[in-house]
């Protein structure tokens, strides 16, 4: 034999070689599709891919759907949850220094932009009295304006304190 046959052989023995490597890759990844394939199909056969597919893209729309409506849920009650009363703040005073105790008292009921009202109570020996005062962004919108208690009652509300 000649050195351009040795080479030759050599040569062709190296490709075989590499031939030989990339057939076991070749194997490996076929084996790995195929075990991916068993789990997709589960059980079913190929026809039924096109079935799958059109069941999942039902899914699909049922789910926007539902995103959609769950949507329309939260902005609704974001909505109530801003009118709604959602703040309350009470303070006890004693208005008259003859009569014992802090029995009389402020009540204000806030939204979360601070409106809402403000209910007062004044206890004497004579009786209660009640007076209520509308508010909006947190001051008095009647013509009466609000007491030292009837303030501080509203910033309770508001966590001025």
């Amino acid at each position: 034999m000649s050195i351009d046959q040795n080479i030759l052989i050599y040569i062709l023995l190296g490709i075989a070689t590499i031939l030989f490597f990339w057939t076991i890759f070749q194997q490996l990844s076929l084996r790995k599709i195929k075990k991916n394939q068993e789990i997709l199909f589960n059980g079913k056969q190929a026809k039924d891919l096109e079935k799958i597919i059109l069941s999942q893209q039902d899914n699909l729309l049922n789910l926007n759907k539902q995103s959609k409506e769950l949507f329309e849920i939260n902005d609704e009650l974001i909505k109530l949850s801003h009118t709604g009363l959602s703040k309350v703040g009470m303070v006890r005073f004693n208005p008259f220094k003859n009569l014992g105790g802090n029995q009389s008292f402020s009540v204000a009921f806030l939204n979360s932009h601070h409106n809402g009202l403000v209910i007062s109570s004044l206890y004497s020996n004579d009786g209660s009295r009640f007076y209520a005062k509308t508010i909006q962004k947190g001051q008095s919108q009647t013509q009466y304006p609000l007491t030292k208690e009837e303030k501080q009652a509203i910033n309770v509300a508001t966590g001025k304190k």
